[in-house]
């Protein structure tokens, strides 16, 4: 919370802005030295994936986890080795994000007590994977721990 208060804060105080981009500004991306950081992104989508999946804690890890790791790895191999452009985003950096969600799908469908079955947390993968690749103007650290989350729950009620 702390973190959150301080990046609104600098978006409205220029005092606080400038000491910000002091300490944080070569971390920051273009976008990101006027709006929310990707991090204050990542805190409300894991507060709003906690609040909304309190009850189901394997799927609130793996959502969480698919950002952490999936879209981490899409943009390292994206950026570093992608060739192949499918909308805006690589086809490797994608296919990478995805190979990341499998590895957290398998590990939280083994893990005691979080009732979350590989081919539950596959859907979810799939999700997180797609949204990534997508070209959508929403910040995809809100919507990639959302939507896998949602997809997952879904697909547990519906089996």
């Amino acid at each position: 919370m702390i973190f959150l208060t301080v990046d609104f804060l600098r978006l409205r105080l220029n005092p606080i802005k400038g000491i910000f981009i002091i300490l944080f500004g070569s971390l920051l991306r273009r976008k990101e030295f006027s709006s929310l950081t990707g991090g204050s992104y990542l805190v409300l989508a894991s507060l709003a994936t906690l609040l909304i999946f309190n009850d189901t804690p394997g799927v609130f890890i793996a959502a969480i986890s698919f950002l952490a790791i999936g879209d981490t790895a899409a943009a390292i191999v994206g950026l570093s080795a992608g060739k192949i452009k499918v909308f805006r985003k690589s086809l490797e950096g994608s296919l990478a994000g995805f190979i990341g969600c499998l590895i957290v799908a398998y590990i939280v469908s083994i893990l005691p007590d979080k009732n979350l079955p590989f081919q539950i947390a596959l859907w979810g993968a799939v999700a997180a994977t797609i949204v990534e690749a997508l070209p959508i103007e929403v910040n995809d650290n809100v919507v990639i721990p959302i939507l896998s989350a949602t997809v997952m729950q879904l697909v547990k009620t519906l089996t």
